[in-house]
């Protein structure tokens, strides 16, 4: 279907109707409601000075394609979004006028001029790959691999909010886009990553409280179509290599073919290498979220324990030793305050996860950013397969330091 919309002159698109029935023209006698007359106003109380403003009413439900483009019944679709990102020229209704996008310029029928009425995520850099062979001037695309990039994980997130009737096409709804963009970016595509900026790939996170992993899909944990929750991906990025960087070794499960590997999946996994220190997640609350000397970072699980456990999807992350693991990582509730800790063994709710660092940079000579750390939090299956984990978080560190990390063991596991 990719090819459809991709190769189509004109791609028209009810945005405000909510099945095929309802039609694409609105007779709706509401659609222009008569606006408030607008009035004159004098500038000065001074009755010697003529200065006048003339004001006029602006509803705060006027349409605009900004709006439209956030809440409109068609770009709540999951499948909506790669047809209107492959289509070279949009003809889009809504319920007052139409609208125009292509590469180069959004217009509605007002003129209303280009502004904050009109989405500000227009994928520049994605669009001149897809579109390359139409468009006028040819784009360097090649040299501008981390902008294409950057679009990429602006539009997951995107795709990420929307629904869809079946969960077995979150694959094959994101697979026209992920195809076209394939040729700039370069290496293999592996559930939503790309094998040569996989690090970032991993960087995901729920936008909301959480982002609960669905089976049906067929995606890894460690991908973000695993769930139906809107998620976000960090936005520090560091392209450069670094010691402390996780890299994948290997990987099973994804077609090599040009076209399928962009499809659906039943299982999938790959082996990375990196630094890891042991997790114990518990329950207990401390008030010691201000304690800069104690709090080490956040951890966001994807997931509550159960349903009455949402209290634990985001804490502080502190340093504890345990008499098993030795030196270890231990998330709590946090909540503000200065108070010294005490860890309360009996309020462990799993006490076998690993952290993986992914990325994490001191940001030598740049006085403006400070040092960070970011990572995933690991568990192992529960079938007991040696070093086989499922991914169940995202960790970030503030402002930490290198020398702590180089503490880390390494190791080489297997995610699935």
């Amino acid at each position: 279907m990719g090819a459809v919309y991709r190769n189509a002159t004109l791609t028209v698109s009810a945005l405000v109707s909510a099945k095929s029935t309802i039609g694409i023209l609105k007779t709706n006698e509401n659609r222009f409601p008569e606006a408030p007359k607008s009035a004159t106003l004098k500038v000065y109380e001074d009755s010697s000075k003529d200065e006048e403003v003339e004001v006029d009413w602006k509803s705060g439900e006027e349409e605009n394609l900004r709006r439209l483009m956030i809440e409109s019944v068609l770009t709540s679709r999951g499948w909506t979004l790669q047809e209107y990102i492959l289509s070279p020229r949009n003809l889009l209704y809504g319920e007052r006028q139409i609208y125009w996008r292509c590469p180069s310029m959004m217009i509605s029928a007002d003129a209303t001029p280009e502004g904050n009425q009109f989405p500000d995520y227009k994928f520049q850099k994605a669009s001149q790959v897809i579109y390359s062979d139409i468009l006028a001037v040819t784009p360097e695309i090649e040299s501008d691999v981390k902008a294409v990039l950057e679009d990429y994980y602006e539009l997951a997130e995107t795709y990420s909010a929307r629904q869809l009737t079946y969960g077995s096409d979150k694959h094959a709804a994101f697979s026209g886009i992920a195809q076209m963009i394939h040729p700039s970016i370069g290496g293999q595509y592996l559930a939503g990553l790309w094998t040569v900026d996989f690090k970032h790939g991993l960087l995901w996170y729920a936008e909301m409280a959480s982002c609960r992993h669905v089976e049906s899909h067929g995606a890894p944990s460690w991908s973000w179509m695993v769930t139906d929750a809107p998620v976000l991906f960090s936005r520090i990025r560091i392209f450069e290599t670094t010691p402390f960087d996780a890299r994948i070794l290997q990987y099973n499960g994804i077609s090599q073919d040009a076209v399928k590997q962009f499809g659906q999946i039943e299982t999938a996994s790959v082996v990375v290498e990196g630094l890891t220190m042991p997790l114990i997640r518990s329950k207990q609350h401390v008030r010691a979220r201000d304690r800069d000397d104690l709090v080490l970072g956040d951890v966001h699980y994807d997931e509550p324990l159960s349903s009455d456990d949402d209290d634990n999807i985001r804490n502080s992350i502190f340093t504890a030793d345990d008499q098993v693991l030795g030196q270890a990582l231990i998330s709590l509730h946090a909540d503000p305050g200065t108070d010294d800790i005490g860890i309360d063994s009996s309020l462990f709710l799993e006490d076998n996860l690993l952290v993986l660092l992914v990325q994490a940079d001191e940001n030598v000579g740049n006085e403006m950013e400070s040092s960070f750390g970011e990572g995933i939090v690991l568990r192992p299956v529960k079938h007991g397969l040696e070093d086989v984990y499922e991914r169940m978080g995202y960790v970030t560190f503030w402002m930490p330091s290198m020398d702590y990390f180089r503490g880390w063991g390494s190791r080489s596991l297997k995610m699935i």
